[in-house]
């Protein structure tokens, strides 16, 4: 299935707001730039206002609010090399892109869309492989950013097949959202599924890390998609932050589980 999906920068372009909407929030933009596309907007309901997918994509001025740093898990302590972190000794962590799908209001990376002066991007991937070819301690690689996802499949296939060479390196995660905010980069991408195909082995899995954050997200668009990771032999499971407003209730958490477990993914943390 293909379908073209168009992307916006620009509150201006988001037919469901108003112009009082979007002049109240555009010192929100200004700081942490706005991305989305028009599938998940789609996804919205603009009668109200405290919707949950308007929630997790739609800037809201409690973002200019003192919150803390832009680097809540002190994640420069552990950068060991441009792009590359090493926090636990079987797990090395690759900033592959700064690009997402969308942005979410809540990401605890904020700083990689501000266009701030450091660069934390592995833009060099060689330097970060020479670092986990020499650490053979490191089994698990983490494919995080941004969204890998977000990459081209001819750049992700190049940095998959040079982890895999590589015998230490049993598991391959990648941390993404595109399945829940556009599914048709995988609908419309045979090659990519070919890439998992070949490179997800069984004792040498990847991993599809899923960010479904609430049970609308689960679109049949969505399902499809997922159906696809699974028949090309990823492993496929969800990382579910507790959000304030969007699902943060038992009753949803309990609808978002079920929904994923029947339809291959499992929750992971």
């Amino acid at each position: 299935m293909y379908r073209t999906v168009r992307y916006l920068t620009k509150l201006d372009k988001v037919s469901g707001l108003s112009d009082e909407e979007r002049e109240k929030l555009k010192q929100v933009e200004e700081k942490f730039p706005f991305r989305a596309n028009e599938y998940y907007l789609d996804l919205i309901d603009w009668s109200d206002h405290d919707d949950p997918i308007r929630k997790i994509i739609i800037p809201q001025t409690e973002e200019l609010d003192e919150w803390g740093s832009l680097d809540p898990s002190n994640e420069s302590r552990y950068t060991v090399v441009h792009g590359l972190e090493h926090k636990y000794r079987d797990t090395a962590v690759i900033l592959t892109t700064e690009f997402c799908g969308s942005y979410c209001r809540f990401c605890f990376r904020k700083r990689l869309f501000m266009h701030l002066k450091h660069d934390e991007i592995a833009r060099d991937i060689t330097p970060d492989l020479d670092y986990i070819e020499e650490h053979k301690e490191i089994t698990n690689v983490l494919l995080t950013g941004g969204d890998p996802l977000a990459l081209s499949t001819r750049n992700l296939e190049t940095l998959i097949g040079n982890l895999r060479a590589m015998d230490h390196i049993r598991i391959i995660r990648i941390g993404t959202k595109i399945p829940a905010f556009n599914p048709y980069r995988i609908l419309s991408d045979p090659h990519l599924l070919e890439v998992i195909s070949k490179f997800s082995r069984p004792r040498r899995r990847i991993y599809i890390v899923t960010q479904f954050n609430h049970p609308r997200e689960i679109t049949e668009v969505a399902i499809e998609a997922v159906n696809l990771l699974i028949k090309a032999g990823a492993v496929l499971v969800n990382q579910t932050p507790i959000l304030r407003g969007i699902n943060d209730n038992p009753d949803t958490l309990r609808e978002l589980f079920k929904k994923l477990s029947f339809i291959g993914i499992s929750p992971y943390y």
